[in-house]
């Protein structure tokens, strides 16, 4: 991570480099052994993603918030601790890692598909004609792992912030609601316009009455696919899928990494915004 660590950012993102103890750690023999596998296994988010996250790390250490403390030095309640602390730095951060990871190999694999068929003289041979065909799977596993790791990544923060009142609730669809029957109110107040207004940019992961969202038809009901690949004279497209990519106003003239980074970005300022508005307010109370 680009941004400075500090001791309970550490103890919720493991790193060994950092962690290690003893004479081990100098040895260059181990570090460069521990940054290999971290080269295969390890990711890091970019350092504007990472800033809520030390902002609120910041918060809980810096100096140590009245309630934080409380919770540390009651056995009974020294369990609020670890998961509102874990909540945020752990489970949020690695989760929202998860997305854009996904959302990374989405991007690989269509810039590999296109720089694949580019050679050959497709568009010429097809003329006015289009030739539609299917199996995507790699891209379709992508997609839908991407889908489910978004609406993870809400709930997430849900039952996060929802810690500080001493309650596992964890849906993210509902914390308005759930919010305004809290105490202080001014976390409601501060943060219900915020997820009035994203809750409308994710609705592909929030179901409401009879619609579906597309995370409820993928854990629930169908497989959904990442389009149909289509190939004419113009080149390269997907069309439908879970964006319906090509069948709406949204979509017509988009192709599928430019949707997914604009959800992808809309993520990171949701998370910001919740992040630095919750700490601001608790801060003030």
């Amino acid at each position: 991570m680009s941004c400075r660590r500090s001791q309970v950012l550490d103890e919720y993102r493991y790193d060994p480099i950092l962690s290690a103890l003893g004479s081990n750690l100098s040895n260059p023999e181990i570090r460069e052994c521990i940054k290999e596998v971290q080269k295969i296994a390890g990711y890091e988010l970019n350092s504007s993603t990472q800033e809520a996250f030390q902002y609120i790390n910041d918060f809980i250490t810096n100096p140590q918030p009245d309630f934080i403390t409380e919770w540390r030095e009651n056995e009974s309640q020294e369990k609020w601790y670890h998961r509102f602390t874990n909540g945020f730095l752990g489970d949020v951060q690695n989760t929202i890692a998860c997305v854009h990871y996904h959302y990374d190999n989405l991007a690989k694999i269509e810039k590999a598909v296109i720089e694949k068929i580019e050679p050959y003289n497709y568009k010429s041979i097809l003329g006015d004609s289009l030739l539609a065909f299917g199996n995507t799977l790699k891209w379709d596993f992508e997609y839908q792992a991407f889908v489910l790791a978004f609406r993870r990544c809400l709930d997430y923060l849900a039952r996060a912030i929802c810690c500080y009142y001493k309650n596992d609730f964890h849906s993210f669809r509902t914390l308005d609601k759930y919010l305004l029957k809290q105490k202080p109110q001014e976390i409601a107040l501060a943060l219900n316009p915020i997820l009035s207004k994203y809750y409308s940019l994710f609705e592909f992961v929030l179901s409401e009455g009879d619609r579906k969202s597309i995370r409820d038809k993928i854990t629930h009901y169908e497989y959904v696919s990442v389009g149909t690949i289509n190939l004419n004279k113009n080149g390269f497209m997907l069309a439908g899928g879970g964006e319906n990519l090509g069948f709406n106003e949204q979509t017509n003239d988009k192709g599928l990494i430019s949707v997914l980074l604009e959800k992808t970005d809309n993520l990171d300022r949701c998370i910001s915004e919740i992040i630095i508005t919750f700490v601001n307010v608790i801060r003030n109370a």
